[in-house]
């Protein structure tokens, strides 16, 4: 199991996956103050390895779940959980609530987009509507909920104290040794103006510290932010290059051309070449999502 209390009463729980080559890539944070929360739950498949995680600590009950978005990899679990935590409630985005109380189309789409991996993740669990809060309906001293559009239009991140639960909308980072590695959290449809004007009201709160959903804690929220910034312009700039005035022949084709470019150009991109193993095959996979969306919304800005 691996647990780390990263900052006192603050624990970052992975999940690791049954899917090889995958890595440690998801994770629940969960805060063991006063009010006892948990900020995404994971996949279905994972459930009861954080109840596990959640026993170790000897918490027993939970007060929030706090969901940034309602992709399958961080929300599909939480029916489940509450079953055993019968006392939460579960703060999600307005939109996304019908969609967790009757999963049907959620799952099936997550099917559609992830294939086999959604399979492995496991089917998402119906979470009943009366044990879910709507972003306006939840107030809370210390606590503050940020609207974030631009990975998913239904993506809230979490300001508690100086922590900040930024789920994707601050990128997927990796902390290595010595460095740091980010990469764009862009799958279609992707919107540039969404994702910025969400980096721009998270530097608004002035956060201290970043909880990146995928997958750890960094020190400066505020410079990691606008280097993301930074790097999301850097990144449609590199793509639209790529794909010249009459686009790619395929997906693959324009992959296989930016890449090598991006690692030249962007210094958070550069420890790609590094990766190996399940690490390096993961991030191939994420990232060729992430030039799909961007090269998406490069050709609707053309025309």
């Amino acid at each position: 199991m691996n647990i780390a209390e990263v900052r006192p009463r603050l624990y970052l729980i992975g999940l690791e996956q049954k899917i090889e080559k995958f890595g440690l890539f998801i994770g629940s944070w969960v805060y063991d103050g006063k009010e006892k929360f948990l900020v995404d739950v994971g996949p279905r498949a994972s459930v009861d390895q954080l109840v596990e995680g959640l026993q170790s600590l000897k918490i027993g009950k939970l007060d929030f779940i706090f969901l940034t978005h309602i992709h399958i990899d961080h929300a599909g679990g939480t029916g489940v959980l509450l079953e055993r935590f019968p006392e939460a409630r579960v703060v999600c985005h307005e939109s996304g609530i019908p969609h967790l109380a009757h999963p049907e189309k959620l799952w099936e789409g997550s099917k559609k987009v992830l294939g086999d991996l959604a399979l492995k993740y496991g089917e998402i669990a119906p979470v009943p509507e009366q044990r879910m809060v709507a972003p306006d309906a939840f107030k809370r001293e210390g606590f503050q909920v940020i609207r974030t559009p631009g990975h998913a239009a239904h993506h809230l991140s979490f300001l508690f104290q100086d922590y900040l639960f930024a789920g994707e909308a601050g990128g997927v980072y990796v902390g290595l040794k010595n460095r740091d590695y980010l990469r764009p959290a862009t799958p279609p449809k992707f919107i540039l103006e969404e994702a910025v004007g969400s980096i721009d009201r998270l530097l608004e709160v002035g956060p201290r510290e970043i909880c990146y959903a995928h997958y750890g804690i960094h020190p400066d929220a505020v410079g990691m932010l606008r280097r993301y910034r930074n790097q999301l312009h850097l990144w449609r700039d590199v793509i639209a290059q790529q794909m010249g005035p009459s686009g790619p022949v395929s997906l693959d084709d324009l992959v296989s051309r930016c890449i090598p470019v991006l690692v030249e150009r962007d210094e958070l991109f550069k420890p790609y070449k590094d990766l190996t193993g399940g690490d390096k095959e993961r991030e191939t996979y994420f990232v060729r999502n992430g030039i799909q969306g961007i090269s998406e919304y490069v050709a609707s800005q053309s025309r």
